[in-house]
Order: structure tokens, then sequence, then C-alpha cells
């Protein structure tokens, strides 16, 4: 049967070789829709081999493309037959998520599971034998099933490699050199691979965020550009740099096609792409690609990166993002510094100068405010400086265009004038944002004329500020504080680690010593637990000596930890014959009895008595509470001088009803 299927998946002719350019059966659009299902990332791997990004969701709709024709233009971005018989060893990453689903998007039809199969044997012996390693990331029902015909096709031995893991899968195919890996998020692919070497599609990243809320890369996400300490970082001679972000939505945004586009910083952004760009920056991220109308920002060269713009300038405007999520980004960086532009503490001062809205700031006032050397301004330093180095040169620049992009410096200031409070009163914030509105619009007109000069910045100040820095090392911005995913947080399982106090039921205690539990286990080091919550609690000094009663443990453990510091201890006076003594006494003698600290130990025999933590128990008000019912699980104690203190058998619904 198996020998029938594959002859008649065979008989429909596939061609693996697409037509040449000058021939007349060429046809550019399958191959720029080849470009963005199949594509090599810059990078290459940890074990440098070539990296190639396979994405779902950009395959056509089957019943409006024919995918015998589209076939051949995704096979040729693959390494070429005479790198593969030299010896040359790639590795794919296939996004099988698809494209977001949506209110307006509709469903696209795949091939039938004949035309995998044709196409798996259209593939060359030495393209099968020469992949390394497959990575499928977001698998969906349909790949699963994918996986499992190709075990019964490709060989008799895949389907009993396959192996499962937390979170993965991995496939191993011994007779074409294959291992495959399954992933359910992006964040179990980092831990097989730096996903921030990765050109990965915006399509990917909005199917994980579906799955969970962020992705985490050990080591690399963190705080680096947004709320970070330090607004502007240093670079190698120790001079005050923009951070990265700021500086490539800039210079994308201020390119000639895109400075003229209509509704900049008005026309919202894709939420959830800009939430996604947000985390990609502080995760530090090489590759975002910016891309408008065919106008591409320069890609960073990175050390061992091959043919990154020639990559990028072949990715659909889809797979890049755009103006308007650059302008999105900009407004959010300065939403998001920890101290705001406008502090609460300045909201006095301007609300009593610029309050009457028919007072027009001068030229003074406004040096006086925003100016970097300024003495009597009530902005920080800091504000002024991010004002005087990137805030008003931006405006004012974007104003200049004006009648083509309807941005006037009124629009401008509207944009940006929330943005730049964050007061603990909503209402004092919408009242110092118009009084902001008002100062913006006057400085971003003034700037180019009289401003700028006068607060002593140079011409081209701004367009170095926002040229990418001379060395790589000053590309990035530096990780200012380390994220880690909840479930590090977590504390080990409770069957491993014993910390704390532990109550045990009196039956199980009752005719053995009660023993200490270890202290160490297979769990997290100790510095990595005090770290995460708090220091061990020592064991209790034994109490037992106090009363008068020998401890079982001996004085030659070297083990024990050092005891507590002494507690308090008060004397409580009772007669004999009351409910702390024992009836054999006289009635009205006195007896003075030491009374428990407000954490004492389990005390059930003269002879059971340790200082673990497992047997500590609450007492009420410093001394031990009353057993004189019926109910009191245990016997009395015999020994006068020594009250007992037994825990209750928990209540359950039955004896409740009783």
């Amino acid at each position: 049967m198996r020998k029938q299927f594959r002859n008649r998946a065979r008989s429909t002719f596939i061609r693996a070789v697409p037509p040449p350019k000058d021939s007349a059966d060429y046809s550019p659009a399958m191959e720029r829709a080849a470009a963005s299902i199949l594509y090599r990332s810059p990078l290459p791997s940890k074990t440098n081999h070539a990296v190639y990004v396979l994405n779902a969701a950009a395959l056509p709709d089957a019943q409006e493309v024919d995918f015998n024709n589209l076939l051949p233009y995704v096979l040729a971005r693959l390494p070429g037959e005479d790198e593969l018989v030299a010896g040359a060893e790639y590795e794919v990453v296939v996004f099988a998520g698809g494209p977001p689903e949506g209110a307006t998007t509709t469903k696209k039809n795949k091939p039938g599971w004949g035309w995998f199969v044709q196409a798996y044997h259209v593939l060359s012996r030495a393209m099968r034998k020469r992949i390394q390693r497959l990575y499928i990331v977001h698998e969906r029902r349909w790949v699963r099933m994918l996986v499992e015909a190709f075990s019964t096709i490709a060989s008799p031995k895949f389907k009993r490699k396959i192996v499962h893991g937390k979170g993965f899968q991995i496939f191993s195919c011994i007779g074409f050199a294959l291992t495959s890996l399954t992933a359910s998020t992006l964040t179990v692919l980092a831990r097989s691979m730096p996903i921030q070497d990765l050109l990965i599609p915006p399509s990917a990243y909005l199917f994980d965020r579906k799955l969970v809320a962020s992705i985490h890369v050990p080591n690399a996400t963190g705080r680096r550009a947004f709320s970070a300490k330090q607004p502007f970082q240093r670079n190698l001679q120790g001079q005050s740099r923009l951070p990265r972000v700021l500086r490539e939505t800039t210079s994308f945004i201020l390119l000639d096609l895109n400075v003229t586009t209509e509704g900049l910083f008005r026309i919202p952004p894709h939420v959830k792409l800009k939430e996604i760009l947000r985390e990609a920056y502080d995760r530090g991220q090489k590759y975002i690609v910016w891309k408008e109308k065919d106008v591409i920002l320069p890609i960073p060269p990175y050390e061992g990166a091959r043919n990154a713009l020639s990559i990028v300038s072949e990715l659909d405007q889809s797979d890049a993002y755009g103006v308007h999520l650059a302008s999105g980004l900009i407004k959010l960086w300065y939403q998001e510094l920890r101290e705001p532009i406008v502090p609460h503490s300045a909201y006095r001062e301007l609300t009593m100068m610029y309050v009457n809205a028919a007072i027009v700031p001068t030229l003074q006032n406004l040096v006086d405010l925003f100016s970097p050397k300024s003495q009597w301004s009530v902005l920080p330093a800091l504000s002024r400086e991010i004002l005087a180095r990137h805030l008003l040169p931006l405006l004012a620049t974007v104003a200049k265009y004006q009648a083509t992009n309807k941005m006037t410096a009124e629009n401008l200031a509207v944009c940006f004038a929330p943005t730049l409070v964050c007061g603990p009163d909503q209402i004092e914030d919408a009242k110092m944002s118009s009084i902001l509105r008002r100062l913006l619009m006057v400085a971003t007109n003034m700037w180019e004329s009289e401003l700028r000069a006068a607060c002593g910045v140079d011409a081209d100040a701004f367009r170095r500020e926002i040229q990418p820095p001379l060395s790589m090392d000053d590309y990035e911005d530096p990780l200012y504080e380390v994220e880690y995913p909840d479930e590090i947080l977590l504390p080990p399982d409770t069957d491993q680690q014993h910390v704390g106090i532990i109550m045990e039921d009196n039956e199980e205690l009752e005719g053995s010593p009660i023993t200490t539990p270890s202290l160490v286990s297979d769990g997290p080091s100790e510095s990595t637990w005090s770290a995460q919550t708090g220091p061990r609690l020592p064991p209790c000094n034994p109490i037992s000596t106090e009363l008068g009663i020998e401890s079982p443990v001996t004085s030659s453990s070297t083990s024990a930890a050092p005891p507590l510091p002494p507690r308090k201890t008060a004397s409580v006076e009772y007669k004999a014959g009351s409910h702390l003594g024992s009836g054999s006494e006289d009635p009205g003698t006195t007896k003075l009895v030491t009374a428990v600290p407000s954490i004492s130990p389990l005390v059930t025999s003269p002879t059971s008595v340790t200082g673990s933590p497992n047997t500590y128990a609450p007492s009420i008000d410093g001394a031990i509470p009353a057993r004189s019912r019926a109910s009191t699980v245990g016997s009395v104690n015999s020994n006068p001088d020594i009250a007992t203190l037994v825990k209750r058998k928990p209540v359950t619904k039955s004896s409740g009803d009783n």
C-alpha cells in the first residue's frame, strides 16, 4: 500500500528549478511571494550554520495561486546544489502559526496532503541530507498531522524516534541526519537558540502573543530602552548618547518619503505590535526591519552577518514595521520615563506663570524654561537635556512639512503634551497638559529661528544625535535590569524542601522521637534561595532545658545550626487543682511555672523533644492555652511542672454536624 501511495504521489510532475529570469515563463510575483515565505536570516546559528526562516503566514491561498508553480521559487532560496555538495549545512526555523486572525481576515485554503508528499520527493538527497536542525514553532494540528504522515512516507523509523519533552518535541531521523524540535512558543525556542539574533516576522510575534503575554530570553530580557534608569546611555568615550530606539525611529521618520506621511504622531499604531516592539528593544533584538513605501532604514552591520541589506529589501511590507509604529514608539518612550519630563513639583509654579491663555510666552521665558544651561528653570536638568537634544528639534523638523503631513506645531503639541506629565491626580495632569500644549507650540515655531541658538544648541547637533554610532559596541543599549520568568521565582517542590512551620498530627508523633528534616536538598543553592525567598529559618533552641527535661539531641552534634537568642519568659502563678496543674496536689498550694515563649515545641513526653522547625506551634499571648476539655487529643502529662500543648484534629463535615 505504501508503494502504491508513493507512486500515485509521484505521478504529478513538479519542477524543482524555476524558469530563467529572461524566460517568458518567469513570474516576478511568484519570486516576491517566495521571498516572504522562505528567507535566510542574516546571522548564522551558534554552530555556524546558515539559518532559513519558513513563514507559514506568508503562504498564499491555494485557490488563488498554483502551488506547483510556486514551489520551485521557494526551493531556489535554499542552498544551491553546488554548495550542498561542497558540504554546506543549514538549519530551518518554521513558524507554523499562520496569519493572525481577526474580524476582517479570512481563512486561507492550504494545499492537499498529496502536494506535500510530492514536494518532499522533489527535494534532492543532498538537500535532505545537509539539513541539520528543523525547528517547528507554534505547531498547529495540520503540522502535527503532516509530521505523522511523513513518519510513514520518509522512513519507517521516523515515528519511533519521536521523543516528547516539556514544552517542546524533538524528532530525529537517522536516515536523513535530521533533528527536529517543536517549540510551543518563542520563549521555548529561546532555550535552544538565541532568538535575538533571528529575523522574526511580525506575524510570528502576533501569534505568539495569543499564547503567552511576553517573551523571555535568558540573560537578554530586561530593561534597556524603556523605563531605564539612565534615559541617555554613555558611549565608550564617556559621552551621553540617544538610546537605540530613539535613533532608529527618529531616523526612519525623517527619511524623505516618510516625513511627508499624513498624520504623523496622530494616527495610532497597532497596539499589539507596539508592545511587541517595546519588548524587542528591551530584549536587544538585532533585526527590527523598518520599511515604508520601499524606503528602508539601513540595517546595522553586525559581525558575521551576510547579505543583510538584500535580504531585508526583498521582504514584503507586511513583514516589516511602518512609520506610524515608529512615531508611536517615540511617544511611548516619553510616556514610560521613570521621571516624567514635567514633574509634579513643577505644576504649581508653571500654573502661576502660564495659567492665563492670553499671555504668550516670550523667547526669554522659553530659554529660562527649556535651556540646558538655565539656572531658573523649574524643570530638572535631565528633562531640559532631553527636550533640547531630541524632542524640540524633532517637532520643529516635522512641522516644516505641515503642508503635506498636516501636522502643524499645534497638532504636534496636542499629541506630545500628555506624554510629558504623570502626576498623582489626572485632573491636574489634564490642566498641566493644556499649559504644556501652548508652551510646546510656541517653542516648536521658534526653535529654528531663535530658540535653538539661545539655548546654546549647535545647528548640526540633532543630525549627529540620530546617526548610528561609529563603534558597534555602542549600538546596543546596556542591560540595566534582568527580568526572570515567573516559574523561576516559584519555590521548589514541597516534597523536596521543608522550610518554615510544619504542623503534624499528634498520632504520628507518639511513640517515636520527633526528627528534624534536612534543610539540604536538590533544590536551589543557599545563595539563590536567600535571594528569592529570604534566609532560611534556623532551628529553635530547645526550651525543654528550661523546663528541666533532658533533650535527646547530644551536645556532640556539630551539624546543628547556632541556637536562637534567649527569649524572655514570664512566671505564671497558679493554685493546685486548677487547669494548669494536676489534681493530685493539695488545694491551696501555690506553684511557680515558667511560661512558654510565643513559639514553642510540641511536648508529648519527656523523652521526645527536639528543636526542629517542624515542631513549632503558635501560642496565645505567650502562654499555652488550656487543655481541660475531653475533646483534647492525648492525655494530660503526669508531671505538674510541664504543660502540654497538643494539636487538635481537623474538623470535618461529619464532626461539625454532630
